[in-house]
């Protein structure tokens, strides 16, 4: 029975590497992107349902809790609707990176890069979602206060696009809302009163698809 089983997994692995497209995923650098602070983000994949996937990069200090001086809640409201689609538990400690391994991060996160990304990914061979969510820390101004916006300042901007199953040409990601100002919900706010800097953290980021 566990021979089978075996065959079964290894036939099902194989199956899934076939139907895996290979993806260039560029972020490029905003005016704001170089601040005292680094922009985190996050860059997934979600079904045409809206269905979480997986991850295809993630910051060091969003992927794995490490805010300096973060109460034990962690910081929710830094990139939530990434952290609510994944479904994982932003505070810090043990208890909760014990809660987050099934979602295997460690092989999708680096510190924040200085000068924009480029990497390659695996995409379904099938039509989904691709979303993108950026924030920078203390990024206040007469709008977003620190009275009325905790350690965020603006909220976390999102940016999305659809890749169709036979998609071969550069597909831009656009910008769809922002995320929750406190990191209560998932949700996207397509409200952009008061947004400044927050908009000009990323130029552009874009998935494209290598000749074969």
């Amino acid at each position: 029975m566990k021979k089978i089983t075996s065959i079964i997994a290894l036939l099902a692995l194989g199956t899934a590497s076939i139907f895996a497209r290979e993806v260039t995923i560029s972020v490029g650098v905003g005016e704001s992107w170089k601040g005292r602070h680094g922009p985190q983000f996050a860059i997934w994949l979600e079904d045409t349902e809206g269905n979480y996937i997986s991850t295809l990069y993630a910051t060091k200090k969003a992927s794995k809790k490490s805010w300096i001086f973060a109460p034990k809640e962690g910081r929710p409201e830094s990139l939530p609707v990434w952290y609510h689609a994944s479904k994982q538990d932003p505070r810090k400690g043990k208890e909760a990176k014990k809660a987050n391994a099934a979602l295997e991060l460690d092989a999708v996160t680096s510190a924040t890069p200085k000068g924009g990304i480029v990497f390659n990914s695996e995409i379904p061979d099938s039509k989904c979602l691709i979303k993108a969510e950026f924030n920078v820390s203390f990024d206040y101004n007469e709008f977003y206060t620190k009275e009325n916006s905790t350690d965020n300042g603006q909220p976390s901007l999102v940016y999305a696009a659809v890749i169709s199953e036979s998609e071969s040409e550069e597909v831009k990601l656009a910008y769809t809302g922002t995320g929750s100002l406190d990191g209560s919900d998932g949700k996207i706010y397509t409200d952009t009163q008061g947004l400044t800097t927050a908009t000009s953290i990323v130029k552009l980021t874009t998935v494209s698809f290598p000749k074969e």
